[in-house]
């Protein structure tokens, strides 16, 4: 069973019914959303001069690319998100509806779209990213479309202004908006302008547009600092789970492992202070979200540890994919998560954990207790601590003595 399903909706478009499996982690589980629906039927109305070639950027569980798939069944889409959980639903959903002819793959915006010639470039573009990503999100398209090539998009109101101000460009046509109540469409493209000298960069997340500050983190007498990025939790303070995570820790200071697997690393605060207090072979970061898997990187390469000693798994669950035994397994559980998915991510750790080595899960005090009644049932592990802290938990585990 898949604990992150939610329900299976159906959406009708170009006179055939689709059914999407939907994660309540995943946005817009509870129906296709309007801005998605104002899009898809400003497309129908108005269709481009061509599509042989459409990318659907942060596609979701997929119903932009699946439902264009059904309008173009010749053309070549590609659809791409930085959530792995994201990107598994979309394959499934591909697979109900019988629809092929479709490339599916990890990206943090564009950095990581290779084909740099489609007719038309699909974003429902979420609105808390941060002013430069979002410049980059709309003007940075143009070097993915062909001569000609259009981006469609569509906006909730409270960036309307913004994205309107960007697009009020001498080297941007607007073809097409249109409002509704809550959400903005625009059609455009790219002017041919031979004086026009733009660079772009080889990586977006690499140039720093993601940015949003540093913060100075002070524990056991040392001080590290943290690059923080718009669209993570934590950019200005730490959460009380990494807060008592962080000082539930302090039993491993001095000791020497071979190796240590952080999943859900945010920002890249708990890599980076295990890093600190241990002596670690091997930092394994494992993230469904690929943004915090390069931040957390860059955090503790910015602070000393070597690279080769970092290894990342953009994937959902905490099964590395080598089956190698882990030392210490430790991260926060994600808040939209259920009960279920909090369970499946303990098995996993249960059976991947070495014989002397310790778990710890963060999460708040509820969920922690659900996963002491667990382990007390099936006998997974053996309990060995709980610290309590405003309402959040830390549990702290290890293998049963045989």
């Amino acid at each position: 069973m898949d604990p992150y399903f939610k329900k299976e909706i159906k959406f009708y478009y170009n006179k055939r019914e689709l059914i999407f499996r939907v994660s309540q982690s995943l946005f817009s589980s509870q129906d296709v959303d309007l801005g998605t629906r104002h899009l898809l039927k400003t497309i129908a109305d108005l269709p481009p001069k061509k599509c042989e070639k459409i990318l659907d950027m942060g596609c979701g569980y997929g119903p932009i690319g699946i439902s264009l798939k059904t309008v173009y069944p010749s053309s070549e889409i590609h659809m791409t998100d930085k959530d792995a959980l994201a990107l598994d639903y979309s394959s499934q959903n591909l697979e109900i509806n019988n629809i092929s002819g479709v490339k599916i793959y990890a990206s943090l915006g564009y950095d990581g779209v290779a084909e740099k010639d489609f007719d038309l470039i699909v974003s429902n573009i979420p609105a808390k990213v941060g002013d430069k990503v979002l410049t980059h999100m709309l003007k940075d398209s143009r070097f993915y479309l062909r001569p000609g090539g259009q981006m469609a998009i569509v906006v909730i109101d409270a960036i309307g202004d913004y994205v309107t101000k960007e697009l009020n460009d001498p080297t941007i046509k607007v073809l097409f908006t249109k409002r509704w109540p809550g959400y903005l469409v625009f059609f455009y493209e790219f002017l041919p302008t031979a004086d026009l000298h733009v660079a772009q960069s080889a990586q977006a997340f690499g140039s720093g547009i993601y940015d949003r500050g540093k913060q100075i983190i002070t524990r056991e007498g040392m001080s590290f600092s943290i690059k923080t990025t718009y669209n993570l939790p934590e950019f200005d303070t730490l959460s009380y789970e990494t807060d008592v995570l962080l000082d539930s820790l302090k039993i491993l200071k001095g000791k020497k492992l071979n190796n240590v697997l952080v999943f859900n690393s945010g920002q890249g605060y708990i890599p980076v202070f295990i890093s600190k207090i241990i002596d670690i072979g091997k930092i394994y970061l494992v993230d469904r979200d690929m943004q915090a898997l390069e931040l957390s990187e860059e955090n503790l390469l910015s602070n000393g540890y070597p690279v080769n000693n970092i290894l990342l798994a953009h994937q959902v669950g905490i099964s590395f994919l080598n089956r190698e035994t882990i030392d210490c397994i430790l991260g926060v559980l994600d808040e939209d998560d259920n009960s279920d998915v909090y369970a499946m991510l303990l098995r996993e750790a249960a059976g991947q954990i070495s014989t002397s080595g310790v778990i710890f899960f963060a999460a708040g005090s509820t969920a922690i207790t659900r996963l002491e009644n667990l382990l007390h049932k099936e006998k997974l592990l053996q309990i060995v601590g709980r610290k309590r802290s405003k309402g959040k938990s830390v549990l702290v585990m290890k293998r049963k003595a045989q």
